[in-house]
């Protein structure tokens, strides 16, 4: 909770503080700067000229937290996800709550894109808010989020125009599966609008898939080309083929060995983690080949027709990341498998 000598030092909370308790200025549940002062906090910046960025926050998956744990697990989530933005932050700004599951912040430590690069990806990285385990209310939580970021004045010289390309960055970082940050650049998200990247994202993603799997030759080449589109449009890295004799298939390089059948952990034809701990009690062989290449989660899922088993395709993100599955991932999981296993049936010999 910010104190009233730490938001003095802001001419905008100086003024509000003679006049207005504290308490009116902060955020009932986490503490933060309430939507209303964080608003007229930005206002009175552009109107001062002040340089800063505006990000903002949008949490992962929080409606399911709700409905999975209940709304009291939702709201100490939110207070414990407060607390870490405040401290990550530290002196070099400040954190409001926008609404519902969304904060903003108010950042002065850069405003050029190297040292917001720098910043926003120290907050996903260890000892940063988010893509770590949260402990509230007696459960266990991974905690993701999707950012989007804007600089004054240098992009935007209105609080209008700030705010939208901020929106934008951060439906861009939606449609790319969530669970990153996304950075206004002109030559890159000039041309995006937001309501296609709301509602075409995962159709044109699986339009691409099957049009790349269509244009391959053999198995390889066809999951390779099917899966750039994925790389392109979600937080995928890496696809492998688990083939029914239990062979770890990189469609690149070949064959990279034998592993188990993760058959026990499939819930519907897909299993999805976001550590190794299941997954290496059941698989050892195929956690260490993909530790070994230092990926930290995964997604599996069954390449099958009724009464027909092919294998498994596998999916990792990018290295050194406990990713949070996204249900538009899954789906174009489930696409990309069902395309190859009914190819495959038709080519049995």
């Amino acid at each position: 909770m910010y104190s009233a000598d730490y938001l003095s030092r802001y001419p905008f909370f100086r003024d509000v503080l003679q006049t207005m308790p504290l308490n009116v200025m902060h955020d009932a549940l986490t503490g933060l700067v309430a939507r209303s002062y964080i608003l007229r906090f930005i206002q009175s910046l552009i109107q001062d000229k002040t340089s800063f960025a505006l990000i903002i926050i949008d949490l992962d998956n929080f409606k399911s937290i709700n409905d999975n744990y209940g709304h009291r697990t939702g709201d100490a989530m939110l207070e414990s996800v407060a607390a870490d933005l405040t401290r990550f932050v530290g002196e070099d700004g400040v954190a409001g709550r926008f609404g519902g599951d969304e904060f903003l912040i108010v950042y002065f430590g850069s405003t050029d894109y190297d040292g917001m690069h720098d910043f926003l990806d120290a907050m996903y990285a260890e000892g940063g808010v988010f893509r770590k385990n949260l402990r509230v209310a007696g459960k266990v939580i991974f905690s993701t989020a999707t950012v989007g970021c804007a600089i004054y004045p240098k992009d935007a010289d209105s609080f209008d125009g700030l705010f939208a390309l901020s929106d934008k960055t951060l439906y861009r970082g939606k449609s790319k599966g969530r669970n990153c940050f996304i950075i206004y650049v002109p030559e890159k998200h000039a041309h995006l609008e937001i309501p296609k990247l709301a509602q075409r994202s995962l159709y044109d993603t699986f339009a691409r898939m099957a049009e790349g799997f269509d244009k391959g030759g053999d198995v390889s080449e066809k999951l390779r080309l099917a899966f750039l589109s994925v790389q392109d449009n979600m937080r995928m890295q890496r696809l492998f083929l688990i083939d029914s004799d239990m062979q770890l298939i990189d469609p690149d390089s070949g064959v990279l060995g034998h592993v188990e059948s993760p058959e026990s952990l499939m819930r519907n034809g897909l299993y999805a983690c976001h550590t190794f701990e299941e997954l290496e009690q059941c698989c050892p062989a195929l956690t260490k080949a993909l530790s070994s290449m230092y990926f930290e989660s995964m997604m599996l899922t069954q390449v099958s027709r009724p009464g027909r088993a092919f294998g498994y395709l596998a999916f990792c993100p990018e290295v050194r990341t406990m990713h949070i599955w996204q249900e538009s991932e899954c789906a174009a999981a489930f696409f990309l498998a069902r395309m190859l296993a009914v190819y495959l049936e038709q080519h049995e010999t």
